[in-house]
């Protein structure tokens, strides 16, 4: 299993450096509803998401909520292997489901990557209830 692990980390170090895609840390509330997500070239086709597009986040930018920064080494990887299953001709869903395979392969027993998964549970889920809000009580 730790080759296994070892050859999931590496793939995915080589992915980022060969296609050099932009970090960029914004601020919460401008993407609260995503936490993360990306406009990217790769093997000359777009990757892109709707939130994505409703950002208007640049071409080859990853944008992540500064609020999950102590947790952006889970988060990068993640979105690159989104990235990496879309470009291979895998649905955005499935891609998605498959980097949270890939996530759990990896660190399934890191406390600090289950500690992410618990606060962006909750954070999705308070997002989620300010929305059902009427307008007057926000």
């Amino acid at each position: 299993m730790y080759s296994a692990k070892k050859n999931l980390l590496e793939e995915t170090e080589k992915f980022l450096s060969d296609y050099a895609y932009k970090i960029v840390y914004v601020p919460h509330e401008v993407i609260e509803d995503y936490n993360a997500t990306y406009n990217v070239m790769c093997e000359d086709e777009l990757i892109t998401t709707n939130a994505a597009k409703e950002l208007d986040i640049p071409h080859n930018e990853i944008w992540i909520s500064e609020k999950w920064k102590p947790y952006a080494k889970y988060i990068i990887f993640h979105e690159l292997r989104e990235i990496y299953y879309r470009a291979k001709g895998i649905e955005r869903d499935d891609a998605h489901e498959k980097a949270i395979e890939d996530q759990l392969t990896l660190w399934k027993d890191d406390q600090l990557f289950l500690k992410m998964v618990r606060d962006m549970q909750e954070m999705d889920r308070k997002t989620a209830e300010k929305k059902r809000r009427p307008k007057s009580l926000k």
